[in-house]
């Protein structure tokens, strides 16, 4: 019924009892579920602690590749080797606890909803130790990201979001921004697919710990979000009609190490 895709890197110091917590926590409401966890390209010892935590947990599959590449194409390799229904993506550092999961299942039946994606910006989300300069650059990303695509949503950058499988096999083909905007370029092809997006509101605990927020990193979202919009509007990449995607702009293959 549940896929959940844990995409991490450099990870270990809590790797292990995260996976386990989260496998503890979607039991509690889930009869059917796998967790797919991707180590992308980790320098220390996540993947050693991933292998721990699988042990305990027989659910518990493992992806591992030995270069990063980038949270986008993590994801991309837990959508291949999902195998349920439902999919759903989990940031490694539970800033947001797995039981959110639970809301997004809710509200996609309730809805009929295809993707859906929490938001910071609902009335009755709650948002603690979230640091100015990030609110800062989060709201004015924001308001670029509705200017320029008019997604019918108030966030995109919050890291639980819930599909069912015809919106992966969708996307799958078309996606190939592999780092900083790839949770936009998920939106973009989802909206202009026509599949019915919905929000839900999110309880986010920031760790400051986990902050590594350069300026190079903003300047490679600026650059990722204006290669989305330029595919988007002056070749029609991502337009549903466009069968020559995926030989134009391929997320490259590059699982080097071991598919466990």
């Amino acid at each position: 019924m549940l896929s959940i895709i844990i995409p991490a890197y450099n990870e270990g110091h809590h790797i292990c009892n995260n996976l386990l917590q989260i496998n503890e926590e979607l039991r509690s409401f889930c009869n059917s579920f796998e967790i797919i966890f991707v180590n992308d390209g980790s320098s220390d010892n996540t993947l050693e602690e991933a292998k721990r935590a699988a042990e305990q947990a027989g659910n518990i599959r493992i992806v591992s590749y030995a270069k990063n590449e980038g949270k986008g194409h993590a994801i991309v390799e837990g959508y291949k080797a999902a195998s349920k229904g439902l999919i759903s993506v989990l940031d490694a550092d539970l800033d947001i606890h797995p039981k959110q999961i639970k809301p997004l299942m809710e509200k996609a039946a309730e809805t009929g909803a295809d993707f859906v994606i929490q938001s910071k910006r609902h009335p009755d989300s709650i948002v603690n130790g979230f640091p100015v300069k990030r609110r800062f650059l989060s709201r004015s990303y924001n308001m670029v990201i509705k200017t320029l695509f008019d997604l019918p949503v108030s966030d995109t950058q919050v890291g639980v979001k819930l599909y069912n499988k015809d919106v992966v096999d969708t996307m799958i083909p078309k996606l190939s921004v592999k780092r900083y905007a790839a949770d936009v370029e998920q939106l973009v092809i989802a909206h202009k697919h026509g599949f019915k997006i919905e929000e839900c509101p999110v309880h986010i605990d920031f760790d400051p710990s986990g902050d590594r927020m350069k300026f190079s990193d903003i300047l490679s979202i600026a650059k990722d979000t204006a290669s989305i919009y330029y595919k988007l509007n002056f070749i029609g990449y991502y337009h549903p009609d466009n069968k020559k995607a995926a030989a134009q702009y391929p997320i490259e293959e590059k699982l080097v190490g071991e598919r466990l």
